[in-house]
């Protein structure tokens, strides 16, 4: 069935836009993660500090990355036709596009939560983009999206916890703290 899906999704592109060719993919990937700095920059309150996002950032993509090339390297799935290499499934644009609007997501829901999901919207389009661009399988776009999500989640929990054992140090060391403490024990 998936099979049967993917394969009329491949003959639709070939035989109606055969010349499909854009760059817009290569950009929009990063849009998300532009409009959450750009938003902190003008002065829209974010979940985390700038310090922060730089943190989740880094780890997200670098969560992201070592799943998808890894996999690609294991898998070898074909690229449509009449590509030749063996480097698609699962894609890295739609992986990066739909970590960058989990991002967008979670930083922003506090504050916007409409636009929040627009992240969504720039993922998808670029899985489409991929897609028309004869890069992709549905199977390798949804597969990035899947793992971009998941790499944005799990940066997420480890960064948070990263950032609360930061926070809980700084209390410990705090001299008024240890007097308070003191001064609780006491009564």
């Amino acid at each position: 069935m998936a099979l049967s899906i993917e394969n009329k999704i491949h003959k639709y592109v070939e035989e109606s836009h055969p010349f499909f060719s854009t760059s817009v993919d290569s950009y929009l990937k990063w849009v998300p993660y532009a409009t959450v700095f750009g938003l902190r920059l003008a002065g829209v309150k974010t979940k985390s500090d700038w310090k922060k996002q730089v943190l989740l950032t880094a780890a997200t993509d670098s969560i992201r990355y070592f799943i998808t090339d890894n996999l690609k390297k294991i898998v070898h799935e074909h690229r449509p036709a009449p590509r030749i290499d063996n480097h698609s499934f699962p894609s890295g644009h739609s992986s990066s596009s739909f970590a960058g609007a989990e991002f967008m997501h979670r930083e922003l829901r506090g504050s916007i939560p409409v636009l929040s999901c627009a992240g969504y919207l720039a993922g998808t389009a670029t899985g489409v983009i991929r897609i028309y661009k004869n890069k992709h399988w549905l199977k390798d776009v949804v597969a990035g999206a899947a793992i971009g999500i998941i790499s944005a989640k799990v940066a997420y929990l480890i960064v948070n916890k990263f950032w609360r054992g930061k926070k809980d140090k700084i209390k410990n060391t705090d001299p008024n703290v240890t007097e308070q403490k003191m001064q609780a024990e006491l009564v």
